[in-house]
Formats: structure tokens, C-alpha cells, sequence
């Protein structure tokens, strides 16, 4: 590999190419997943406003995104952030996986990883990745090489890197704590719209019957059937509320589950290839050169 550079973190990373904070590997940082979600709940609801007045639908949509006493805003805050989690994610994944292609060990089965070959090696890396420990396999390749006058026997490489893995799998893993709090709380507050639904119905059926209890004529016959109707509203707010919070979790949810897949899958990869490249190689050396 020569000195030109081949691969940039800045240039892939799609947080680092507009200048936000960047989370480590895989992981969105959480100012840029929030900032994220503010546009999207700006989308969502820029739309909304556009189209508020259009026809018999308009004010019906724009009902269930800003009715129902707030609670379809609190979700979508949330549903939009998490949202944003998922898409900086997969395209995170996707800037980490240009690493993987890089062709970093020469193409030669006789080649193997030495004190001095492997200072060799972490120069080109260095030399044609720009920011190379922001990418998850080069990081690890680095922190293995690096560490070449240190080992003593042959399992000391694979440990290394087995615990470098572990390691990139628990900081992906965590990376998945705030969706996880918002998948647990879109449906909670769902419920809660139920009971303050329910509770509202509850207390306006009293109202409504007042009027029956009273013995009214006529005219409370008419109070009775509006009281009723104020009733509905709220069983509505109770209902809907419910709804659209088990929808946007059930979407959000199944996304998650690619995104998740495709994380687990470049853990995998980034596995194989470190040990491809480097334990392999590394074994033949040890054992013959001590």
C-alpha cells in the first residue's frame, strides 16, 4: 500500500462528514441521533401543516398526529428518535464495512507477521486510512500489531483479539440502550392515554346522566345525549392513543431486528477477517522464529 490515501473516516462516516460528533464504530452519538429526530419530527409534522386543510382527510390526520390531549406528539418525539438511531446506524455499518474491503495484509500465502513486518503493516494502514482506529477492524488489527513485542506464545494474538471482539460487541450492544428505553416507552405512554381516556369518559358518563337521575324532560334528554358524545370523545382519546403507540413500536421494532442483523453481521465479519489476516499468519512466525 502506498502513502496516497485510500480511505478517509471524515469522507464515509455519515456523521463526521457534516461535522457532528461522531459515536464510536457503529454506535450514533447522541446529540446527532436527537438532532436527527428533531428533523424528522419537522418532516412529519411540516407536512402535517401543509396538508391540514386539504379535503375531509386533512384535519383527521392532523388530528392523530397533534390531537388526542398531546400524547401522539410525546410518541412521535420519540418514534422519530428512534428512528434517526436506526438510519445513522445502518449507514454507519455501512461506512464501517469499507474497511473490511481495504487489502491491508499482502496477497501472499508465504507472508507472515513478524516484530518487524507488522510495524511495516500499521505504517500502510496509517499512511491510507485517514482516522484508521474509528474503523472497528482496522482499530483491532492496529491494537494486535501493536502489541506484537508483548506476546509470549502463540494464543496470546487470538486472546488479544478475541477480547477486542468482545469488547466491539458489548459497545454495539450498548449502542441499542436508548432504542430499547423508547421501544419500551412509546407503548407505555399509549396506555397511559388509555387511563386518561378512560378516566375522562368515566367522569363524563356521570355528567351525562345527571340529567336522567334528575328526572329531566326533554331538554335533559338532549343534555344526556351530549354528555354522551363527550363520553365517546374520550374513549376515543383512550383507543387511539393505544393504537398508534402499538403501531410505531411494531414498526420501529421490525426495523430495529435488520439493523440489528446487520450489526451482528459485520461483528462476524470483522472477526474472521482479523483472525484471516493476522492470528493465522502470525501462528507460522511464532512457531518457527520464536
Amino acid at each position: 500500500m502506498g502513502s496516497k490515501t485510500v480511505l478517509s473516516f471524515r469522507s464515509v462516516d455519515p456523521e463526521a462528514r457534516i461535522g457532528l460528533p461522531s459515536g464510536r464504530f457503529t454506535t450514533p452519538h447522541q446529540l446527532t441521533s436527537f438532532i436527527g429526530g428533531c428533523l424528522l419530527m419537522g418532516v412529519v409534522y411540516g407536512i402535517g401543516l401543509l396538508l391540514k386543510d386539504r379535503g375531509d382527510w386533512g384535519p383527521e390526520m392532523w388530528r392523530y398526529l397533534a390531537g388526542y390531549q398531546g400524547f401522539p406528539i410525546i410518541m412521535m418525539i420519540l418514534s422519530c428518535w428512534s428512528t434517526s438511531i436506526l438510519i445513522i446506524k445502518a449507514l454507519k455499518i455501512r461506512a464501517q464495512r469499507k474497511a473490511l474491503s481495504l487489502q491491508i495484509i499482502p496477497n501472499d500465502p508465504k507472508f507472515t507477521i513478524t516484530t518487524a513486518t507488522a510495524l511495516k503493516v500499521i505504517q500502510a494502514i496509517e499512511s491510507s486510512v485517514e482516522d484508521s482506529r474509528r474503523f472497528m477492524y482496522l482499530n483491532r488489527i492496529v491494537i494486535a500489531l501493536r502489541s506484537m513485542r508483548n506476546v509470549g506464545r502463540i494464543g496470546d494474538i487470538d486472546e488479544m483479539l478475541q477480547s477486542a471482539a468482545e469488547n466491539d460487541e458489548a459497545g454495539a450492544e450498548s449502542g441499542y440502550t436508548l432504542l430499547k428505553g423508547f421501544v419500551w416507552a412509546i407503548p407505555v405512554l399509549g396506555f397511559i392515554g388509555t387511563v386518561v381516556g378512560l378516566t375522562q369518559a368515566m367522569g363524563k358518563f356521570k355528567l351525562a346522566l345527571a340529567p336522567v337521575v334528575s328526572g329531566g324532560n326533554q331538554q335533559g334528554v338532549s343534555q344526556v345525549s351530549q354528555g354522551l358524545l363527550e363520553v365517546l370523545r374520550g374513549l376515543d382519546v383512550a383507543f387511539v392513543t393505544t393504537a398508534e403507540a402499538l403501531i410505531l413500536v411494531f414498526v420501529i421494532h421490525m426495523v430495529s431486528v435488520f439493523i440489528r442483523s446487520a450489526d451482528e453481521a459485520i461483528l462476524d465479519d470483522t472477526r474472521e477477517a482479523a483472525h484471516d489476516n493476522i492470528a493465522s499468519r502470525v501462528r507460522i512466525e511464532l512457531e518457527t522464529g520464536g
